[in-house]
């Protein structure tokens, strides 16, 4: 990255203008405004310094909270699969790990680059990170979290085939390790890699301890960690239970032991009714997801406080592009499910494979109304795919009014429609794949298509079954979105380009959309340091998006997350809900 030299990415601190760059460039955070921040107090923004986290109290200090009591907690899911941070890849398991684990490194609730495990960090050359670590820290069991602990945990990510986030050290050449320092030598010079050090969102930087290659499956599981708080019990499909850890090492400002809280129980309810409905009687003190409708209720409660973050995210309708078993091999490697191939399509009508359809539905759609009837105001319209996080990039296309972009327009909807072919009524009629959060905002969409003919059956599942049924194509058209997007690699790299099983590109592709020609543009765009010049070709690539239609935004969501006044100091930076200080005052 041209504007930013070897001193910006050095320790104790990275600043907040650097970070955001950084995030930006690695695809994993997103704009100060939109990752939201500790408890909405401010704070002092942390130095890195062990105990000076930047998760503030409630009171905007770092430190101070009471001792003592658990809280309960809502997980708007049915299932937590992964809690090895290098399988893991969605928000609901980033949002605990980051409670279990270390990072070389973590974000501030200013969006500052500031140091966890490491306590401070210099670049003696382009291509050499030295990190020095706190002394006294340890894992879960005992073991000593070293120089060594961490080079075994970074060379262990390197050599899995399996996990999603090998590739962010796939430009390590070799790792030195003596007592507390830690030498890591890059193969060229490369920004970003110090934001994949971060705990949570960077993953690749997050400290696995070396237990996880005895059983990678259990480890997954019930992980060892070095963080705040440890797993001691959990079942499947329904709870968790977060114990603090006595050793933990870090301490406040003023020299208090870390955490505050005695532990955190967490249940899983998949159901937004139900979670809203233990947060109103006092079953649980904290949730880390609600929908739109009812935040805006505990907004006009006296009892809740409702916070909202976003970490680049996106919403929208998948459209299925092509028959999975034109491309049999190809679908087989994207599904992961070691299947083969659904043939239900086989001499039948895919009306969405025609581009023009596609593009029926998408400006059939009203944004505006979607955020307002859906979101309760909690989001922003998506007029293309990339969000307001990646601000380079999205203030280049035009600031939420891209040219081009989709807009509605129901009479060239139909007009697009006679033209493909489907005149008769309804004009046709899709399945939607969705989970229990989407159901509102398909109910509006649902409404809209009908205006235009096309009916659409809202088919809502848990999350395990959705992960599941979603890449066996059976549907003509799935919800489907994204987080941490604040680089457009995260939104399509992987989303939309061609399959390549070496770089995993096009690894999530869920429309079946294969173009060469835009994974070229991609290609060239991913190379491409200079923001000004990638915008540009950024500007090739949406036009190129907007003609295809492969994928179908309609929204940039803010999620609220909720809690009972008398709790304070959640962290919910980058969209996570850390508890490293949080306290409940009784």
């Amino acid at each position: 990255m041209d504007d930013i030299q070897r001193s910006d990415l050095e320790g104790p601190k990275i600043d907040r203008r650097t970070t955001v760059k950084l995030l930006g460039a690695a695809g994993i955070g997103g704009t100060a405004g939109c990752l939201g921040g500790g408890d909405g107090s401010g704070g002092d923004g942390g130095d890195g310094e062990s105990g000076d986290d930047g998760e503030s109290g409630d009171d905007g200090e770092s430190g101070g909270g009471a001792s003592g009591s658990r809280i309960s907690a809502g997980w708007l899911t049915d299932e937590i699969e992964f809690l090895d941070p290098h399988m893991v890849d969605l928000g609901i398991q980033i949002e605990i790990h980051s409670n279990l684990f270390n990072g070389l490194l973590k974000l501030n609730e200013d969006i500052e680059i500031v140091g966890d495990a490491a306590a401070d960090w210099s670049l003696p050359d382009d291509t050499t990170y030295e990190f020095e670590l706190h002394e006294g820290m340890t894992f879960h069991n005992g073991d000593t979290l070293d120089a060594e602990a961490v080079k075994w945990s970074l060379e262990r990510l390197a050599g899995m085939d399996t996990s999603p986030h090998a590739g962010k050290v796939s430009n390590v050449d070799s790792i030195e390790a003596d007592g507390l320092d830690l030498t890591i030598n890059l193969t060229e010079p490369y920004a970003p890699f110090v934001s994949f050090m971060l705990r949570g969102p960077g993953r690749a930087g997050t400290i696995v301890h070396e237990s996880a290659a005895d059983d990678p499956d259990e480890y997954a599981r019930m992980p060892i960690g070095s963080g705040p708080f440890e797993l001691t019990e959990r079942t499947a499909g329904e709870s968790l239970t977060l114990d603090a850890y006595d050793d933990y090492w870090e301490t406040d400002a003023d020299g208090n032991s870390l955490p505050y809280l005695d532990g955190i129980d967490i249940e899983l309810i998949p159901e937004p009714s139900t979670m809203w409905s233990a947060l109103q009687g006092g079953e649980i003190d904290y949730a880390n997801l609600l929908t739109g409708e009812f935040a805006q209720q505990a907004e006009g409660t006296g009892s809740l406080t409702v916070q909202t973050a976003s970490a680049g995210e996106w919403s929208g309708i998948a459209p299925l592009c092509s028959n999975p078993d034109d491309n049999p091999e190809m679908v087989r490697w994207i599904s992961g499910l070691g299947e083969e191939p659904t043939e239900m399509w086989n001499g039948e009508d895919i009306p969405t494979a025609d581009p023009r359809v596609r593009e029926a539905l998408a400006i059939a759609i009203d944004r505006e109304e979607i955020v307002e009837r859906a979101a309760f105001g909690y989001g922003q319209p998506a007029h293309t795919l990339y969000n307001p996080a990646i601000g380079w990039l999205y203030n280049e296309l035009g600031e939420g009014e891209p040219d081009p972009g989709f807009y509605y327009d129901p009479e060239r909807a139909e007009e697009l429609l006679d033209e493909a072919g489907y005149t008769g009524e309804p004009r046709l009629e899709a399945t939607v794949l969705a989970l229990t959060e989407d159901e509102r905002e398909l109910t509006v969409v649902q409404e809209q298509l009908s205006e235009i003919g096309v009916e659409i059956e809202i088919d809502i599942q848990q999350q395990s079954s959705y992960w599941d049924n979603t890449y066996r194509y059976e549907q003509l058209l799935c919800a489907y979105g994204g987080a941490s997007d604040v680089d457009p690699w995260m939104s399509d790299f992987k989303q939309f380009g061609y399959p390549n099983e070496e770089t995993t590109e096009g690894a999530w592709q869920r429309s079946l959309w294969f173009d060469e020609e835009y994974s070229d543009l991609l290609a060239e765009a991913n190379t491409t340091p200079n923001l000004e010049d990638r915008a540009e070709v950024y500007q090739d690539i949406n036009e190129m998006f907007v003609e295809n239609v492969p994928f179908i935004p309609t929204m940039f969501p803010l999620n609220p997350k909720a809690l009972v006044s008398e709790l304070g100091g959640v962290g919910t930076q980058a969209g996570l809900s850390n508890f490293h200080r949080a306290s409940l005052d009784e």
